[in-house]
């Protein structure tokens, strides 16, 4: 038989072909300019972030003009671009009109930049969102943060020039209210107890330590959360009905006067002024990092050049010791403790590890994970790393948040690195659609992988925040877990916190534009637990003074003899 002769391919057949080749080569296009073009771009802003191009001095000095268009901007897409700011300002018990009005007049009219960036940092610390921060103007120890490529206007020169003119402006302020006392205090259970704050090279009226702040202008120091000027954003006591900073740091001779109370360990009661200077505040919490020249001694310098105290920073090491995380093993009762301070990836696999081994050795039947000084990080160490190993089945939890549209949030999430990173944007999140809120959801997923269904205890406070909290949130979706402790600090379903610049000043911020649907209180109340048990005012003296004889009080063995939250799970986990 003869071969058949191939038919030429019909018009329609070459037209599905063509179509199939190009509709290929479209799909190229697009992953070029939506996912490699995007980090070509960011590599380059990162080499020239990291890169030393120097900078030069320019002229800083702000008109009140320039000011009034700052803090107008500030309050424009952090506050009123916030849907639930009525709620926020219901559940606060206070107006953002009259708190806009009184830091207006302060930031506008201070006598130096410094103040003024000072009432700017104070008053951000009390517009809608817990992840609210002012950054002091420093380029390289900005830069480390993720977000921080994701603005055309980091990787330039002119941002590079503002920051370091900012911080050569601000060093003689700074250093100046050094030359004061610190008079700090610490909120626990219901009460402000005075502490000697952990840098040693601040003054301090130790007078004063111990003592518990009874009043201030005659107030319950309760009572004045939203009248103070902290850095530290409120949070919330259930127990005691009231938002609280967690610490207010004033000092004996710089910024507003006030009259305050304090009764003494000894049950006498002195008064005593205090002042409230937000630049005091913004000098001894972040100042050190950017200027370590003021805060240096010749007690610091060591002349050790034998290596001797260096670290081991490759975490697969046997001589790594982890600095986020401790695992100790109580195999008589079974129980596995886990104190993680930090939802760092970096460790988050050798974490994992190390805590599977722990609980096959131990054979434990319960695990007590206390995060309640997790300040957040990364929601992979959530979700892909340490859960895992404690959950014996997947687990889902899904969040979905809405903010306000403006120029910035467009760029932030309309930005493809955005996607690439781990959100999945619905059809709502589309910025030309028509309404004023953009809408996006977050699917946080466990694969369980623990080979038996250990009984969790999970540990929080008011210093649980963000990735922490979605830890909580997860935990409290699986079956075989019990949250004990206080509400965290919440702000863990709400998106990702978004980088900010004020287009006067070229002050940078940190804040969250989004704000969770089904949960809008995350953001003020926190996420409450099942059992609710206080650290009180006695557990704090008797921490305080294990830790001044000079151990540490946050080991395992150490916290069962001040630790009731850890004692009253331990019974549980008995009773059990």
């Amino acid at each position: 038989m003869g071969k058949k002769e191939k038919k030429p391919k019909s018009k329609k057949a070459r037209i599905i072909v063509l179509s199939i080749v190009l509709s290929f080569v479209a799909v190229l296009l697009a992953a070029f300019f939506i996912i490699v073009l995007p980090f070509m771009i960011m590599s380059l802003k990162t080499d020239f972030i990291t890169e030393d191009t120097g900078a030069s001095l320019i002229n800083t000095e702000m008109t009140a003009e320039q000011r009034q268009k700052d803090i107008d901007y500030m309050y424009d897409i952090v506050c009123l671009e916030n849907p639930e700011k009525e709620r926020i300002e219901q559940a606060y018990g206070i107006s953002y009109d009259d708190i806009y009005n009184r830091y207006r007049d302060l930031a506008v009219n201070a006598d130096t930049d410094y103040e003024y960036f000072s009432y700017l940092s104070a008053f951000l610390a009390v517009l809608p969102g817990c992840h609210n921060f002012m950054e002091l103007p420093d380029y390289h120890s900005n830069a480390v943060n993720a977000q921080f490529t994701l603005s055309e206007i980091y990787g330039t020169q002119d941002f590079k020039d503002y920051s370091y003119s900012w911080k050569e402006s601000f060093r003689d302020d700074v250093e100046d209210r050094l030359g004061y006392n610190c008079i700090a205090f610490k909120y626990v259970d219901g009460s402000y107890i005075s502490i000697s704050p952990d840098n040693k090279q601040l003054m301090i009226n130790e007078e004063y330590v111990g003592g518990i702040l009874i009043s201030v202008d005659g107030k319950d120091p309760k009572d004045i959360c939203f009248d103070v000027f902290e850095r530290n954003v409120p949070k919330y006591d259930a127990i005691n009905g009231c938002f609280f900073r967690n610490f207010l740091i004033y000092n004996d001779g710089i910024g507003e006067k006030h009259t305050g109370e304090i009764r003494l360990e000894d049950g006498t009661t002195v008064t005593i002024d205090l002042y409230d200077d937000p630049g005091f505040d913004i000098a001894i919490s972040a100042a050190e990092k950017i200027y370590p020249e003021l805060f240096a001694s010749s007690e610091d310098v060591s002349s050790d050049d034998t290596g001797s105290n260096t670290t081991v920073t490759d975490v697969n090491s046997p001589d790594y010791i982890p600095s986020t995380y401790r695992i100790a093993k109580d195999p008589e009762r079974k129980i596995v403790y886990v104190n993680s301070v930090s939802c760092d990836s970096y460790e988050g696999n050798r974490l994992a590890s190390e805590l599977t081994m722990a609980l096959e050795e131990t054979d434990a039947d319960t695990v007590i994970l206390d995060i309640r000084s997790n300040g957040g990080g990364s929601s992979t160490f959530v979700t892909e790393q340490l859960l895992p190993a404690i959950f014996s089945h997947d687990v889902t939890y899904t969040s979905c948040v809405y903010g306000g549209k403006n120029s910035h949030t467009k760029h932030f999430y309309g930005n493809p690195i955005y996607r690439i990173l781990g959100t999945t944007m619905d059809d709502k999140s589309d910025f030309s659609t028509k309404g004023k809120n953009f809408y996006y959801t977050e699917t946080f997923t466990v694969k369980g992988n623990a080979v038996k269904d250990y009984k969790i205890y999970l540990l929080t406070s008011f210093d649980t925040f963000s990735s922490g909290d979605i830890m909580t949130r997860i935990c409290k979706e699986y079956d075989n877990c019990t949250v004990v402790g206080t509400n965290t600090a919440g702000e863990g379903v709400c998106g990702s916190i978004f980088q900010c610049y004020l287009p006067e000043s070229h002050f940078m911020f940190v804040y969250a534009p989004t704000i969770s649907i089904e949960h809008p209180d995350d953001s003020y109340f926190g996420t409450m637990p099942d059992i609710y048990i206080p650290y009180t005012v006695d557990e704090f003296i008797v921490r305080n003074d294990i830790l001044n004889n000079g151990t540490n009080p946050n080991s395992y063995e150490v916290r069962q003899q001040w630790d009731q939250t850890l004692l009253r799970v331990i019974d549980m986990a008995e009773e059990d």
